[in-house]
């Protein structure tokens, strides 16, 4: 005889077939669901559930491969405790057509010849009523049907629990269940099959998680692999995880003879990154020597941390490359600074055709070269003509400024430093040798280099090493070295301020640049230049009377090709409207110059070019009314020299734009 539960569902189910009526009872999915089936089935009405034909069950399962291998074994581990209890664990997919059966052979047989449940059979509440695999995977939870719950009365007889299997987006794949004969059911089985398809559910996560974790680690391998920087990869405990092909190349060493080692079997790093290890600080295109089996290696090292969500240290990530690429990318950017020829040298005296002829003969050797001349003759222009008439014009060109760099700091300027000199600034900063390396090395005003530094100069000369401060590592450097000055080097070796060695080091060829007032017949050609110039930065066309050049003729030049630039851009502001520079635009001391040339070169002396500079910044800053933009425009200087100088000569731009304001 049925137990008590059994006829209480068998009467409410009744009352709802011929009444139409729901028990209080009844919960609500079922209820909800005998409401459906009453429009599309009858509940007495012996149904064979839809099958599917061999070749599309097989791309059914094909389909959900995943989930039916990671299903299986929870099946048949599930099935070592139901075993012999006339019960089958069922698998369908998202459509509920059934994937896999595990059973009982008896309750299998039944379940096939009585109600046509094989693999292939559809579930779906259309076909056969209310079930527990139809109502989970529509109400997505574990359910449970028993007995007269069923709303088809040939599955009276049974029970079913089920419980629904997500993906990683909440996307129903199917649905694990079991089915039983109504007496055998157990009051765990709902709990028994949900906890199987958790299973299940984790199982195929994890699955996605290490294939997405396997491609994202297969497309950083590729990314590694292509990038030309070295990159190594160590753990919290130094043990090295991976090396990319660069990095094995630049180091010397394979990939095998490091992988899975403690990095300091085969690597030694400075103090400095192995403290930035343990404080996490992140490091940035530093210079370091490694130590790489005994054997020291320069490189640029950038470093890096990743760290776990608790903020453990999990990666150190160390990108290597080699010095003298990033040498050759900093000269790229920063050192290539010769921009003229010897076409920039105009003229066609004697004296400067023959100072050409001798640049076209000494440029292409590598023998240093010394340039005399007097303030403002172009001896940094022809510095520049020299680089790029060599065979190093492809290389750097970089200014070393005597006279400016203070005698405490020199030698940190032209030498550089190493890592351990410096705590601000880890890594050490090249010397100007190692970054002038395969171009020129240009000293200006040589005359004001201490005699310390002259001793540095003359080493790198001779043996063509340098070495930096606070390191025991000689540096090999190949740098053509040229230098110039304005003073009598002569005297100050005999006063022992210039080494005479370095002097003769340096005139392998020396080269004289003839003062302005010893080249008069070029005055022409650089004045035709010069407007030329001016007539391109102001928008302008200008030209010069005859008398102007007789003027010129007149005039000794003591500030040389300089003082004549000053000249004429003064003259080029104060024309106004006609363009034409006359010689009531010309300085007094132009109109009435002294005739003897010592006189002219002392009132030079005693009347230095910075009135000129100041008359013309002032004239320039009541044309552009105080606008320090246009200023350095015109004058074909930077903004911060035009800020220099109004600071230098006590001007101040903002009383120009008042006084333009006002009218």
């Amino acid at each position: 005889m049925d137990d008590p539960q059994f006829e209480r569902q068998l009467a409410a189910w009744n009352t709802f077939i011929h009444e139409h009526e729901i028990a209080a009872h009844v919960p609500p999915a079922i209820a909800a669901s005998w409401i459906r089936c009453w429009y599309r089935l009858s509940p007495y009405e012996h149904i064979q559930p839809k099958s599917l034909a061999t070749n599309h069950l097989l791309m059914a399962q094909v389909a959900s491969f995943d989930m039916m291998s990671f299903a299986r074994p929870v099946m048949e581990d599930i099935y070592q405790f139901i075993e012999r209890t006339q019960s089958a664990l069922v698998l369908v997919n998202a459509a509920c057509f059934v994937l896999d059966m595990l059973g009982d052979e008896e309750m299998l047989t039944q379940l096939s010849d009585a109600l046509h449940i094989t693999a292939g059979a559809q579930l779906a509440e259309p076909v056969t009523g209310t079930n527990a695999f139809a109502l989970a995977l529509s109400e997505r939870i574990p359910m449970q049907v028993t007995g007269a719950e069923f709303f088809l009365q040939q599955y009276h007889h049974l029970a079913q629990a089920a419980a629904p299997i997500f993906d990683l987006s909440g996307k129903p794949l199917g649905a694990l269940g079991v089915i039983t004969l109504r007496q055998r059911y157990h009051p765990h089985a709902l709990g028994m099959v949900l906890a199987g398809a958790r299973a299940i559910e984790g199982q195929i996560q994890a699955d996605r998680l290490l294939a997405e974790q396997n491609s994202q680690l297969a497309q950083l391998n590729a990314i590694l692999s292509a990038n030309s920087e070295g990159v190594i990869v160590w753990n919290s405990d130094f043990v090295l995880m991976h090396i990319n092909e660069p990095a094995q190349k630049f180091l010397g060493l394979p990939a095998g003879a490091l992988s899975g080692r403690h990095i300091r079997e085969k690597i030694a790093y400075p103090a400095f990154i192995q403290e930035a290890v343990e404080q996490r600080r992140p490091l940035t295109d530093v210079e370091a020597t490694l130590q790489v089996e005994g054997k020291p290696l320069r490189c640029i090292l950038s470093l890096r941390f990743v760290e776990k969500t608790n903020g453990e240290l999990e990666w150190i990530i160390a990108i290597l490359r080699q010095e003298h690429d990033v040498r050759r990318l900093v000269q790229n950017q920063f050192g290539t600074q010769a921009v003229l020829t010897l076409d920039d040298i105009p003229g066609e005296s004697p004296a400067i055709q023959s100072v050409r002829r001798f640049v076209r003969t000494a440029a292409p050797v590598k023998a240093s070269i010394f340039i005399r001349g007097e303030s403002g003759t172009g001896k940094n222009a022809l510095a520049s003509a020299i680089h790029n008439a060599s065979n190093r014009r492809e290389g750097p060109f970089l200014v070393f400024a005597c006279s400016t760099v203070p005698n405490e700091l020199l030698n940190r300027e032209l030498l550089g430093y190493d890592e351990s000199l410096s705590n601000h600034r880890p890594g050490g900063r090249p010397s100007k040798f190692e970054l002038a390396h395969g171009g020129t090395l240009y000293f200006q005003d040589i005359d004001a280099l201490p005699l310390e530094a002259q001793a540095i100069l003359l080493n790198m000369l001779e043996m063509g090493i340098i070495q930096r401060l606070g390191s025991s590592l000689p540096i090999q450097v190949d740098v053509r070295v040229i230098a110039s000055s304005s003073a009598r080097i002569e005297k100050l070796v005999a006063q022992g301020s210039f080494r005479a060695d370095l002097y003769y080091r340096l005139s392998t060829f020396e080269i004289a640049l003839p003062p302005l007032r010893e080249r008069l017949s070029d005055l022409p050609i650089l004045v035709e230049r010069i407007l030329a110039r001016l007539s391109r930065q102001l928008n302008r066309s200008f030209t010069l009377a005859p008398e102007v050049m007789v003027l010129f003729n007149k005039y000794p030049w003591p500030g040389n090709i300089r003082e004549l630039e000053k000249v004429l851009a003064r003259a080029a502001i104060q024309t106004g409207a006609s363009e034409l520079i006359g010689s009531m635009h010309l300085p007094e001391y132009i109109l009435n110059p002294v005739n003897s040339l010592e006189q002219s070169i002392e009132i030079g002396a005693a009347q230095p070019l910075d009135e000129i500079e100041r008359e013309a910044i002032l004239n320039v800053a009541r044309l552009c009314k105080g606008n320090t933009s246009e200023m350095a425009r015109i004058l074909g200087i930077s903004r911060t020299t035009i800020w220099r100088k109004l600071k230098e000569f006590n001007i101040a731009a903002d009383d120009f734009r008042a006084r333009a304001g006002r009218n």
